[in-house]
């Protein structure tokens, strides 16, 4: 019989998942059967995320495959594998002929002409080399990005991005896209953790997979919130309620079986963005969240605190790139706004870092308009690196930890004067 490396392997993580850790560089896509490639990618999030790789689990999140051609496949794998400590050697072979495919593919796909010679030969070489180092090319040439991408405009075909689920919000900045940084600043007790727990949950229902890093909250103290949001409970109640009282149970039955529904993950603790990249770089997310940019652990010493946090602004840059996912990071800001009647902060108050507004693609400020009533909150748009800004009023209600966008019924005062041009330090306004 001759060995199949890929159904070697898969059979060598059944006995043992942990083996995961030593397949090296192989990637899903490398597995010339696409069902065992997807296969070996619930090893790698269950290896990542650090729950249990097994035949339920790794049904659970494959719906779409039969249960029983799963079982098949999954039996004959079994059936294929010698030992569980060889998964680190089918891994090499499957890398060395996923390679050997691509080289056959690059080489086959040349049509050299004399008077190109040279370019083609460097593109190839170029192409090759990066293969022999297990990644692909980065540069590409401009002809092949216009032909894949220009057909997507000025059609009805929406191009893939992702919404906030605030209609003026999501109006202004077109959604978000991969590689995108969205950076949500205020002042502490502003409720910008309870506004990106919101605009979470709206992705999550549409049916996002959505990763949470809260570095501040417990995951009890995150459910808490979402739970208080979708069931209209107040959250006092929920923290510290004895026992229900008129329909509150149907009610907190009902929001709880709707969680249980959203593809949301949930991580706490100190973090560094590489701990971050590992475990993000195999769940296919839709949105990254980080809560928040300052208790993000640094891997390395710095000699102040300013280059420390403009360090870990460009490597959160960095895996948005890397990952074509959109990150939206909670920032602090400094006390400089406090000082003003208006209470209205800048970009510029972000605190300990100018490189987090270099950074960033889009970055959203939120304050409260009237210290005598803090449910009404203020929400500009100052930088929108692809679009132009707005303010938005937004009312809090604190009990559900619920955002609303208000409509303007009655002629705005002061500073909100969304539909025009404003002569203001930040240029074009949104309706």
């Amino acid at each position: 019989m001759i060995l199949n490396p890929e159904k070697a392997l898969i059979g060598s993580l059944m006995m043992n998942p942990q083996a995961v850790k030593d397949c090296g560089s192989l990637q899903p896509e490398m597995f010339i059967d696409g069902l065992l490639g997807r296969i070996y990618l619930q090893y790698l999030r269950a290896y990542d995320f650090g729950y249990p790789a097994n035949l339920v689990t790794i049904a659970e999140n494959m719906p779409d495959i039969p249960k029983p051609q799963l079982l098949d496949c999954m039996k004959d794998c079994s059936d294929s594998s010698i030992v569980s400590t060889a998964a680190g050697r089918y891994a090499d072979a499957i890398v060395r002929t996923y390679k050997a495919r691509e080289a056959a593919r690059l080489i086959n796909g040349v049509n050299f002409q004399p008077m190109d010679i040279e370019r083609q030969i460097g593109e190839l070489v170029n192409d090759l080399d990066t293969l022999r180092g297990g990644s692909r090319t980065s540069a590409r040439n401009l002809a092949q990005i216009v032909n894949e991408v220009s057909s997507g405009y000025f059609t009805d075909n929406e191009i893939k991005r992702l919404y906030t689920g605030f209609p003026q919000l999501d109006e202004c900045l077109g959604g978000l896209e991969g590689g995108d940084v969205i950076v949500v600043g205020a002042r502490p007790a502003v409720g910008k953790s309870a506004f990106v727990t919101q605009i979470l949950m709206n992705m999550g229902e549409s049916g996002k997979r959505v990763l949470l890093y809260n570095l501040e909250m417990s995951e009890r103290q995150v459910y808490e919130r979402m739970v208080s949001r979708q069931s209209g409970i107040k959250l006092n109640r929920i923290r510290r309620g004895k026992s229900f009282l008129g329909d509150e149970k149907s009610r907190f039955d009902t929001a709880n079986g709707e969680l249980k529904k959203l593809d949301i993950w949930i991580s706490s603790g100190a973090k560094s963005v590489p701990e971050i990249r590992n475990e993000c770089r195999n769940m296919d997310a839709d949105c990254i969240i980080i809560d928040y940019l300052q208790l993000v652990r640094s891997d390395r010493r710095y000699s102040n605190r300013a280059s420390e946090v403009g360090d870990i602004s460009k490597s959160i840059k960095a895996l948005a790139m890397e990952l074509k996912c959109p990150i939206i990071v909670l920032s602090q800001l400094n006390r400089v706004s406090e000082g003003r009647e208006t209470k209205e902060p800048t970009m510029s108050e972000l605190r300990e870092s100018g490189d987090i507004e270099q950074d960033a693609s889009v970055i959203i400020l939120l304050w409260n308009r009237d210290e005598n009533n803090r449910s009404r909150k203020g929400l500009k748009v100052e930088k929108n690196r692809q679009g132009q800004q707005t303010k938005i009023q937004l009312e809090f209600v604190g009990g559900s930890m619920d955002f609303r966008e208000l409509e303007y019924a009655e002629e705005p005062k002061g500073d909100f004067m969304p539909g025009r041009q404003q002569d203001t330090p930040f240029g074009l306004w949104c309706s």
